[in-house]
């Protein structure tokens, strides 16, 4: 039953991988997005050769504004979605969730760290017992439990950043897109 829990956390963790990847693809296309636009209003109203009337001052000084809080949310969001790929601690001791136990045989880097060398691995696991192992099996599972909940929360912070990031650039589209037209009213 243990190895049925811990095998379908791990089904979750890919799951996880998995939205956390179209998030990174999404911020990457509004990142880009924002460049573009960035780089039109550059070429258009930056270059030297227009001279800026107070109402495209004022205008112009908003969609920088916007411009600047959509790639804040998308650098939060970007933080956000790799937090939930990857794991943030070092070893199994060191993760949220209260005293979590040494997990020698499941967890590589508490193995690792703790043996160095295969004489001492292969001593301690001849000399384990059935108990042993389910013990090391029960702390395997609470750790992927306290893993998924951390990636999961981290993963819904990534999306709530990217849904912050929409409005902004969409209120710069519709900003520069009012500036291209002030030529056309003058």
């Amino acid at each position: 039953m243990l190895t049925w829990m811990i095998d379908r956390y791990d089904v979750l963790r890919v799951a996880i991988s998995r939205r956390a990847a179209i998030v990174l693809s999404a911020d990457a296309i509004l990142v880009t997005a924002t460049i573009f636009l960035f780089g039109q209003y550059h070429s258009s109203y930056l270059d030297g050769s227009h001279i800026m009337v107070n109402s495209e001052k004022n205008i112009s000084v908003a969609f920088i504004a916007f411009s600047v809080a959509t790639i804040a949310c998308l650098c939060l969001s970007i933080l956000s979605a790799t937090s939930s790929i990857v794991n943030v601690w070092a070893k199994s001791s060191d993760m949220p969730g209260g005293a979590t136990p040494q997990i020698y045989f499941f967890h590589a880097r508490d193995t690792y760290e703790d043996f160095k060398n295969f004489e001492s691995f292969q001593k301690t696991i001849q000399q384990s017992s059935d108990k042993d192992f389910l013990n090391h099996a029960e702390a395997e599972l609470w750790r992927v439990i306290v893993a998924t909940y951390v990636r999961h929360n981290e993963l819904k912070r990534a999306i709530v950043y990217l849904y912050w990031a929409i409005f902004p650039f969409l209120a710069s589209l519709v900003i520069f897109s009012i500036m291209l037209m002030f030529p056309l009213i003058s």
